[in-house]
């Protein structure tokens, strides 16, 4: 192509000079110094002075095109030097080298002090070493630089998390939702910190906003710590003082929801708190008909029995055993319920009756020896706590959550390591555990 243009050129240069040959045939004098000149023609002078000018502008711009060619190359070489820096810097803070990262990344920033990445590498590297003082004014550094701000603020609420200042945290995410309003990662950290700190009315708040900018496979998860987050708002209106606003609070929660335990646990409490003890016996057998939770018995059984009527409870778990046949944990939880009213005989029958399901669990012998040494046999007790042993070698956890396994011994309406609601049940068939409570004097020596 270069060849093609440069016969082109000379093709139309050579038609150029004969054309003006032709126009110009005389013969001029061109002096170039006082006693000094040439003969030549008209056309030869006007030919060679453009060449002599195409050749002078030629070699001015070569002159600039090697000029800037060696710029360039410098200017390459010092980047690559750089990013060599910003990457051995990297490599340093993943290996776990902080002093060799802090030192390649300071020098990378004597060059590049106005790149917001180092800045942030830095606070990392700081963050990693404990220096989180020194990470945060790193990062202001950053922010002043007035570039995007989000990455910098969500590695400043991180840092603010880690040292347990969570007003920082807090500030830094409300930055962050002030720039964009819809960002969701944002508003979930949030609401995990009002939950944190037990801000139940904030954390209702901004969970509205969540579940409006949620995808529709998350929005039933977000829904259900919603109901948890209302939950947590009646009880501690109760707990002001306020009973009357937490039972209509708990009553609008679990008409939303009736499989939810928690609000339905408290309202009974609640309504007993307060003298209502028919509408208290009526939620709590409801919610058991609805959920089949133990907790439900568990706390009609202690209400009964502080009201010297054991009958009733005795009468609701003959019900629910006639109700719930396949269901072991009922007769296993009513075996328990005729221990503690010295009714030996039921109590040993019925753990017998499930001896062929309960055999392998360490709880069943618990129980079991109990009842022996109740009946001063013990002998047989020793024998069963020792199978107990066996086979768990623990202590009694009836409660278990369904989400990430928690125990506990007692019923929890929220679990602190995954952080949900009503998800505390008791255990299964296959892994029952019972503790026994301890029964009012009165009724110590009842029988029937």
């Amino acid at each position: 192509m270069f060849i093609r243009l440069l016969f082109l050129s000379i093709a139309i240069f050579s038609a150029l000079f004969i054309y003006i040959s032709y126009l110009n045939p005389l013969s001029i004098r061109f002096q170039y110094l006082k006693d000094s000149y040439l003969e030549t023609s008209l056309s030869i002078l006007l030919i060679s002075s453009f060449f002599l000018g195409a050749l002078i502008t030629f070699f001015i711009y070569l002159v600039k095109d090697i000029s800037r060619a060696f710029r360039e190359r410098r200017e390459k070489k010092e980047r690559e030097q750089l990013w060599e820096r910003f990457y051995l810097a990297t490599d340093a803070l993943l290996k776990g080298n902080l002093s060799k990262a802090e030192k390649h990344i300071l020098v990378y920033l004597k060059k590049r002090f106005d790149d917001p990445k180092a800045y942030l590498k830095l606070a990392e590297i700081y963050q990693k070493g404990g220096r989180h003082q020194e990470a945060i004014e790193t990062l202001r550094k950053a922010k002043g630089l007035k570039v995007d701000q989000l990455e910098i603020l969500f590695r400043e609420a991180q840092i603010y998390k880690e040292m347990h200042d969570y007003s920082g945290a807090t500030k830094a995410l409300e930055e962050i939702i002030a720039l964009s309003p819809t960002n969701l990662e944002a508003m979930r950290q949030l609401r995990d910190i009002y939950i944190d700190e037990r801000e139940w009315d904030r954390a209702l708040k901004l969970q509205g906003k969540i579940i409006k900018r949620s995808p529709d496979e998350e929005i039933e998860q977000e829904r259900r710590l919603q109901q948890g987050l209302k939950y947590e708002c009646a009880r501690l209106d109760a707990e002001r003082g306020e009973e009357e606003k937490g039972i209509k609070e708990l009553k609008e929660i679990i008409k939303e929801d009736r499989s939810f335990t928690p609000p339905q646990v408290l309202l009974g409490e609640l309504l007993y708190k307060t003298g209502e003890t028919k509408e208290a016996i009526k939620v709590w057998q409801k919610g058991f008909e609805e959920t089949h939770e133990i907790i439900f018995l568990n706390k009609l059984e202690d209400l009964f029995l502080s009201q010297e009527d054991p009958r009733g409870i005795i009468h609701l778990y003959l019900e629910a055993m006639e109700k719930n046949p396949n269901n072991v944990v009922i007769p296993f939880f009513y075996a328990r319920l005729c221990l503690r009213l010295e009714m030996i005989d039921e109590a040993l029958q019925r753990l017998k009756e499930m001896e062929l399901s309960l055999s392998d669990h360490p709880s069943y012998h618990y129980l079991l020896a109990e009842v022996y040494a109740h009946r001063a046999d013990y002998e047989q007790a020793a024998g069963e706590y020792r199978k107990g042993l066996e086979l768990e070698g623990g202590d009694y956890i009836p409660y278990r959550c369904t989400s990430c396994q928690k125990e506990a011994k007692e019923w929890l309406p929220f679990c602190s390591r995954c952080g949900q609601w009503g998800t505390y049940t008791v255990c299964t068939q296959e892994e029952i555990k019972a503790p026994l409570s301890p029964l009012p004097s009165k009724l110590m020596s009842w029988d029937f």
